[in-house]
């Protein structure tokens, strides 16, 4: 679609104006729409559009706008409730009419061009009064809209530049696309600057140099209901001790899996068929047994399977070597149903 449009400096001055979104998507469907009757065709229906319409499809306007298809209709919605557009569908296709077009868009142009062609015809050799008209005013509209395109340009870039969390993000992660400036605009307007900005710290503090993971963090603090930053630093605070807490069990059960045991202590069966006196451990090694068992935190009666060695402990006795009172070794001496070698 070639040419132009008009856009009023009174846009200035409304609610459209106000929301860059809304902005973007209204000045979308003036250049969409058709400037006088057009057909248009729809798969193998044509459809006759009267000027101010055009054919929309949400998928199409998504990305022509760079913008999630969501966010293109909630827009739309606002600006139909709003009175600016209407919308029509059917099982094929949708129609979008900008409602004041005619008064967006004023025919005088029409009038101007004829004027012309009639000064044109009556002096080819010299410029009209007339020609100049209009080629004064062709110039000053034009002016006017490149005026009024720097001037929301403008507005877009200061406005973003403005922000910390625009800044910080550019300055941390890198060159900022359109989406997530976007994303990060909306997220400000939803809970603030400050907020967004403590985001994207955490992600930097935890080597997460994503967009992503910082979305991750504000959608957890929304579901939470934090809305200050003292919030989401007692949150922190809260994070940190899970994670080292997580880190403290991972380890145990880590060492609990990794400590070495006698080959003799693994299994009861195979300890069962150890009935070779002269392979029964020492009363040192049954003792290292015991303050093993009680170091991995093992059930009494677990520990009092070296009672098959010949000895008559009790969960009295482990709770006694346990607590420090006495040593396993004394323990299993004061117990030991074996002849000491050198005892009469």
């Amino acid at each position: 679609m070639q040419g132009w449009v008009k856009l009023h400096r009174k846009i200035l001055h409304s609610e459209i104006f106000d929301n860059e979104k809304m902005l973007k998507i209204f000045i979308y469907c003036l250049t969409k729409s058709s400037h006088k009757q057009a057909e248009a065709r729809v798969g193998r229906q044509k459809v006759q559009l009267k000027p101010g319409e055009f054919i929309f499809g949400r998928k199409k306007a998504a990305s022509e706008l760079n913008m999630n298809e969501s966010t293109v209709r909630d827009y739309l919605k606002i600006l139909q409730e709003d009175g600016v557009i209407t919308t029509y569908s059917t099982n094929k296709y949708s129609v979008i009419s900008v409602d004041n077009w005619a008064i967006y868009q004023s025919n005088e142009e029409q009038y101007d061009n004829k004027e012309t062609t009639n000064n044109q015809q009556k002096d080819s050799t010299l410029p009209s009064e007339g020609q100049q008209k209009d080629t004064y005013k062709n110039e000053q509209e034009l002016k006017e809209v490149k005026n009024v395109k720097e001037y929301i340009t403008t507005s877009t870039i200061s406005g973003q530049a403005n922000s910390e969390a625009i800044q910080f993000y550019q300055n941390n992660f890198g060159v900022i696309r359109p989406q997530i400036s976007e994303e990060i605009i909306s997220w400000i307007e939803e809970i603030g600057d400050l907020l967004t900005m403590e985001a994207m710290k955490r992600s930097v503090d935890r080597n997460k140099l994503s967009w992503g993971y910082v979305k991750s963090i504000l959608q957890s603090w929304v579901h939470k209901g934090i809305q200050t930053i003292d919030q989401a630093k007692a949150e922190e605070v809260e994070y940190k001790k899970n994670q080292q807490q997580n880190r403290r069990d991972s380890f145990s059960k880590r060492s609990n899996n990794q400590e070495i045991l006698p080959e003799w202590f693994k299994t009861r069966e195979q300890q069962s068929k150890d009935k070779d006196p002269k392979k029964q451990p020492s009363l040192e090694e049954v003792a290292r047994i015991i303050d093993l068992g009680i170091k991995l935190k093992k059930a009494p009666e677990y520990i009092l399977d070296v009672n098959r060695y010949g000895y008559d402990l009790s969960s009295k006795d482990i709770k006694a070597i346990h607590e420090g009172s006495i040593s396993a070794i004394e323990a299993l001496q004061s117990k030991s149903e074996l002849r000491v070698v050198g005892d009469p």
